[in-house]
């Protein structure tokens, strides 16, 4: 059910960065690393990566205030990690 829930969550996140907010381009490139990652641990890549979620939560913050969406869509997918135990 998690891993569902974060395919949804990742999809919901390329939406949003497709709908191009107003982001710097150092903060847009992170996001996509962030996903391009998460979507190789469902990959069978690599099953830990315990920066993942912090860096992910860290990316979060810089645009918590003038992203809301994009901030809840982040700290859902940091959430669903957490619970997958990634």
């Amino acid at each position: 059910m998690p891993e569902r829930e974060l395919r949804e969550s990742l999809e919901h996140l390329h939406q949003q960065l497709a709908n191009d907010p107003p982001l710097d381009p150092e903060a847009r490139l992170q996001l996509a690393d962030l996903a391009r990652e998460i979507e190789a641990v469902l990959g069978d890549g690599p099953a830990h990566a315990p920066s993942l979620i912090d860096r992910l939560r860290a990316a979060t913050e810089r645009f918590e205030e003038s992203h809301p969406d994009l901030t809840a869509v982040t700290g859902r997918i940091a959430d669903l990690l957490a619970r997958m135990g990634i």
